[in-house]
This record gives structure tokens, sequence and C-alpha cells, in this order.
């Protein structure tokens, strides 16, 4: 079946999906969102892309029948395809592909904090079942909601080196403090870049952004948030925020007008 834009894959809170979605929106790249469901939703991208074993995830960009499997590759091609500035600057290609990997080191490490939590946790588990859900239910819940964590923390690996989580998040903010010192707007030069993009997502993982830009994920802000870090980094949270201010249109709310994405 055709379809007249490409097709974006997506989780609505998630980090890498919104890399992703950060940059065909950069780009000012028509497409369509389509909502991924953890696991039931693991089916459609298996018959997508014919692969009945191995891990399969999101973002996934389905540019009329060509894939592309991760951030990264969907930031180059809208590079590639796309209107406006450059997010990966002649020359320096490698340097934002290195910040790409710290990126995605001290996110998973974030990310796996925030999941064996829940998934450990009775009490973080019953704060992840949405509002909505009537109070006496919860706690018939609480175990499917740790096994559904559990199971996410096995597809990704989580619990191994878990010890070094934590370690590994700290070296990857302060790597991104260091490089902003004196007051730089941005990692590479004077302009935005998929290096900014992709450490500004990082934030998510300690204190998520205004949600008029991005949803937060199962536990809400509360779960996604970590107070220690954020006391400790303010000066990234505030470097984030004036980045979405000033590069990122609002998806949700009264100033979320004409989105790009169709």
């Amino acid at each position: 079946m055709t379809h007249a834009y490409p097709r974006l894959y997506a989780l609505p809170y998630s980090p890498w999906s919104e890399k992703a979605r950060w940059a065909l929106d950069h780009h000012r790249i028509a497409y369509e969102e389509v909502e991924h469901l953890l696991f039931v939703g693991d089916l459609r991208l298996r018959l997508l892309l014919k692969k009945p074993t191995g891990r399969v995830t999101v973002p996934l960009l389905d540019d009329h029948g060509v894939f592309f499997t991760d951030s990264l590759d969907i930031a180059r091609h809208a590079d590639e395809i796309g209107s406006g500035s450059r997010l990966f600057p002649a020359g320096r290609e490698a340097e934002v592909e290195a910040w790409n990997r710290k990126s995605e080191d001290t996110m998973s490490a974030l990310r796996a904090q925030m999941v064996l939590g829940l998934a450990d946790d009775p009490r973080a588990a019953k704060a992840a079942i949405p509002p909505a859900v009537p109070e006496a239910l919860k706690p018939l819940l609480v175990p499917i909601a740790q096994r559904v964590m559990g199971q996410f923390a096995a597809k990704y690996r989580m619990r191994d080196g878990a010890e070094k989580h934590a370690a590994t998040a700290e070296e990857g903010l302060d790597a991104l403090r260091a490089a902003l010192a004196g007051g730089k707007k941005y990692l590479l030069g004077d302009a935005l870049s998929y290096a900014d993009i992709t450490m500004a997502i990082v934030l998510q993982g300690v204190s998520p952004v205004d949600e008029r830009f991005m949803p937060a994920g199962p536990g809400g802000r509360e779960g996604w948030s970590r107070p220690e870090l954020a006391a400790r980094y303010p000066d990234l949270i505030a470097w984030r925020d004036e980045l979405y201010t000033k590069h990122r249109r609002p998806t949700r709310g009264p100033a979320a007008d004409a989105r790009i994405a169709v």
C-alpha cells in the first residue's frame, strides 16, 4: 500500500524518536507519524522490514519503501533531502557522530535507571499507571506494569552493567558541560547542528522538557526526572530549554499551530 508522505514510526515520548522528529521538522519535511505500541507494534515492524527474528525498534522512517532504522540515519537522510541549514556541517561529520555516540551512551544509562526502577519498585510501577485508571484497580495492575517494564529492560539488556549506569550518565553530562564552557550556545560553531539536538535530548532523562514540545513517558514527569542530577546540572537544563524555545515548534497547546507533520 502506497502513502503520500514518508512514514515515521515513533514513540511520542521516546528521546530517540524525538531526535529523528526534530531533524525532519528542522528540514521542513512533511511526514506521517505513526504511533508505535510497545511489543504489540513490534509485529508490524517485523512485517514491514521482513525481519522475523532479531530486535526491532523505533524510530523507523519508511520513505516510500526505503527504510532508515535509527535516529542518526534518519537525520542524515533529512539533511540530504530537506531544506534549511545542514545539521551535519561539512568537514565536521565526525564530530557530530562522536556527540551522537555520547548521547546514545548517556541516554541509554538514564533510561535504564528509570526502567529498572519501575520494574523493581512496586511504588514506582504504580505511579506509572495512567491517572485515568481507577485507584482501586491500580494495585491489581502493578504486577503487570512491572512485568512489562521487565520485558522492556530485557529487550535492551539494561541489567548488563547496571552498576555503571549512574557513572556513565554523569560522564556524558560532564562532557556536555565542558564543551559548552564559556557560555557557548552551540556545540559546533554558531548554528544548530545534530550534535546539539542529540545532546539536548539527553536532558529528557534528567528533567523533562515542557510538555508543549514533548510528552513525558511512563511514570510522568516524576518518573523521568532525576532531581539529584537536575540540581547538579541546571545550566544544561537551561541550555536545552533555550534550544527548544529557539529551534522547536510546540506540538501541543495554543502555540502548536501548523505543525509540519501530517
